[in-house]
């Protein structure tokens, strides 16, 4: 790679951007962190959250169901004793030599291998799980549970030491939960002291790094921003936070960022910044949660730009969601994040994430107020609703980082990506199909962000989508583990109710064409591919079923797939693959694979029976 596509590639990542870094990086080189924010002890009393009035229980009465508390939305933890927080959640791995400042610990050297595995329990999920178990039922040795396991937290993992404080994005998540939960339990008018201590540590930890959160253009700094704002939402109602000057400056701070990140992050469609539809909803729920403390603290309102950027994302996320089972593809990088876990729906359930935006950005519900997808909005209510705005939520609308060609039994989704941020995987071109609930030309997912070097590879690569793959390489080279050089910008030529085109041109000079054709019974893909020198190889990842290769022909219950092209076909077969729909859980999959040895023209025709 030569030093001018590097130079470009930093470029098209901002020069305030790579100054923040840059500062960023040099602060911790010469101790700043380590000095600014020093190792305390804090002594904390078994009282974090009070007793609630009996009208509490009466209220919620029949109305609410508890969770079940899992990692990464599928791995069950057991809450019969106070976890390890230095452990990772799939494994008997303890963090070594965690008793030193974070500023001094790097994500990806740790013994633990994936970092998420020990931040999991620390974004203390388990605090909602606990609430509602208390509020569902009155017991109280919830309450003294919640408080215990705070308790133990707290003397595990004294302020800004070790790897539970290394993250800023990890602190705020921990705040927006304990205010979360101290509004379910009725607390967030009058908070403990030591509640209130506690969120203010946090707040001194994230104020801080605040310019780096922002440099990633990602949603470090939407979920920073938000919890510098409602955590001194509540605190300025604290007797002795209430005159404390930092307070007024970090809410101010926070409310500045949360309307810029808005601004630059969501695209005009309601796309964000990710490409990511987990992020996504990540970023989402995050602003829900703002938007809802705003209006329960009386606060003034955000800018026009907010309200008509969060509105358009509710709307984005709502296209990609089946209505009848709330599964979504998994498009873009998913890390098993979920904010509120408050729902017993399933973490590939979306519908509970989109009806509170639009209950909070489009003053109405799109789905049935009855249901497991409606106890988030039952919790966390939409008061002082907006007028209802207008506009059909139409498959037009997608038109920057994703396509959508849709009718009343099929859904398909095309990745077009664009130089407007940084892309996570080589997915350009990709195509899902959906019928209803059926995922028939899936994604992969994620897996890892940090596993063997064969995974690794794999999740991100173009091997790894439903796309083309040109000379064995891939479609945009690395720079590092989560950066590419030469980002692909991809050109939509045409797009009808039924039809869609679009192309890209990458830097190694392939072509690569798109032309999808879709009717109620039948989808056609017409691939165009050129500047290659040795071989295109066509990839359709599958969803499980049992498939029967004949020739050119692929059959499964109720769905044919042909192939044919304009050249000679070197070779169709059925190989494996693998697909993570959660975090950390992969599942083979079978992958059909067509390949040529010249420019050519490769036609999909699939068929279906409903």
């Amino acid at each position: 790679m030569t030093l001018l596509n590097k130079l470009a590639t930093y470029k098209k990542l901002g020069v305030i951007n790579l100054l923040s870094v840059a500062v960023y990086r040099f602060a911790i080189k010469i101790g700043y962190f380590h000095n600014k924010q020093p190792i305390q002890n804090r002594n904390t009393s078994e009282h974090f959250f009070s007793p609630v009035a009996t009208t509490s229980f009466k209220r919620h009465e029949n109305k609410i169901k508890t969770a079940q508390l899992k990692a990464f939305g599928w791995l069950k933890i057991s809450t019969n004793k106070i976890p390890n927080w230095l452990k990772a959640v799939d494994s008997e791995v303890v963090v070594d030599d965690n008793q030193q400042h974070w500023s001094k610990l790097n994500d990806f050297s740790l013994n633990v291998g994936d970092v998420k595995t020990v931040w999991e329990l620390s974004r203390f999920d388990w605090l909602l799980v606990f609430s509602l178990k208390y509020l569902n039922t009155g017991n109280r040795q919830y309450l003294l549970k919640l408080n215990a396991w705070l308790k133990d937290w707290c003397e595990n993992n004294p302020i800004n030491e070790g790897v539970n404080w290394k993250c800023g994005q990890e602190a705020s998540i921990r705040v927006l939960h304990l205010t979360a939960s101290a509004f379910l339990l009725e607390q967030d008018k009058a908070l403990t002291t030591s509640l209130a201590q506690l969120i203010y540590d946090h707040l001194l930890r994230i104020e801080p790094t605040i310019y780096y959160a922002m440099a990633q253009d990602n949603n470090h700094g939407t979920s920073e921003a938000s919890a510098l704002y409602i955590g001194c939402l509540f605190l300025e109602l604290q007797a002795e936070f209430k005159d404390n000057a930092k307070i007024k400056k970090w809410k101010n701070k926070g409310k500045y960022w949360l309307e810029n990140r808005v601004e630059k992050l969501i695209a005009e469609d309601g796309c964000f910044s990710q490409n990511s539809v987990n992020y996504h909803r990540l970023m989402l729920d995050t602003l829900s949660l703002t938007e809802f403390f705003r209006r329960h603290f009386n606060q003034k309102e955000f800018g026009l730009k907010f309200y008509q950027k969060t509105t358009k994302a509710s709307k984005w996320l709502y296209l990609m969601t089946d209505t009848s089972s709330g599964k979504t593809p998994i498009l873009g990088a998913n890390d098993g994040a979920k904010l509120l876990p408050v729902s017993p729906c399933d973490y590939s359930d979306y519908r509970a994430s989109v009806q509170w935006a639009f209950s909070l950005f489009c003053g109405y519900c799109p789905f049935t107020e009855n249901g497991d997808h409606h106890q988030l909005s039952t919790l966390f209510p939409a008061s002082n609703k907006n007028e209802r705005i207008e506009g059909e939520v139409h498959p037009s609308m997608l038109k920057t980082g994703f396509q959508l060609l849709a009718n009343k039994t099929a859904r398909c989704y095309l990745r077009t990506p664009n130089i407007n941020f940084r892309p996570s995987a080589c997915d350009a071109l990709h195509l899902d199909l959906w019928l209803g609930k059926q995922n028939v030309f899936i994604s992969s997912g994620s897996y890892s962000y940090n596993c063997e070097a064969k995974l690794q590879q794999y999740f991100p690569s173009v091997e790894a989508h439903n796309t083309v793959q040109f000379d064995q390489s891939q479609q945009m080279p690395k720079l590092s583990r989560f950066l590419y050089s030469n980002w692909i910008n991809a050109v939509v030529d045409k797009r009808t109710s039924k039809t869609l085109s679009a192309r890209y041109h990458n830097v190694y000079q392939h072509n690569h064409n798109r032309l999808i054709n879709l009717s109620d019974d039948s989808l056609t893909v017409i691939d165009t591919l050129s500047g290659f020198k040795k071989q295109a190889v066509l990839r359709w990842h599958l969803l499980a079923e049992h498939w029967q290769l004949e020739e050119n022909k692929l059959i499964a219950e109720n769905i044919s797939i042909v192939i044919t092209a304009d050249v000679k076909i070197e070779k169709i077969a059925l190989v494996e693959g693998y697909q993570s729909r959660y975090y950390l859980l992969k599942d083979v999959t079978q992958v059909l694979e067509i390949t040529l040895a010249c420019p050519g023209q490769i036609t999909t025709s699939v068929n279906w029976l409903l």
